[in-house]
């Protein structure tokens, strides 16, 4: 189950291409929270949506119709948006940073799940 406090480790293990963007990631989150003496942020959803997955994955494969990568993207994408997150957090993240940027003529939608495509087709 994907919830705000897996949501890395979700997207760790689902993305292999995220891997080294998350660590990279953390690292900053890490220092940054080091320079102004104050805990690290790991679990900012909208900076892991737009910022990792959005940016530096789903963004990228899109704009070089990489299928294995698409396929992978609009599957997270899929478990994301029905995923029993009841704050609606991460589904309402993937709405804001990840669907407006896709519609139906996005390269990889034959692989957007039901959810996925009833965002993208509704006007």
């Amino acid at each position: 189950m994907v919830g705000v406090a897996t949501l890395r480790e979700f997207l760790r293990s689902e993305l292999p291409e995220a891997r080294p963007v998350l660590a990279a990631w953390e690292a900053r989150e890490i220092a940054d929270a080091a320079d102004h003496d104050r805990e690290p942020f790991l679990d900012n959803v909208y900076g892991l949506m737009s910022e990792v997955f959005w940016w530096e994955v789903f963004e990228p494969a899109v704009s070089k119709a990489d299928v294995p990568v698409l396929e992978r993207c609009y599957a997270v994408t899929e478990a994301l948006l029905t995923c029993d997150d009841p704050s609606n957090m991460i589904r309402e993240c993937v709405i804001i940073r990840v669907l407006k940027y896709l519609d139906a003529q996005s390269p990889g939608y034959a692989f957007a799940g039901p959810e996925t495509r009833r965002f993208l087709e509704s006007p």
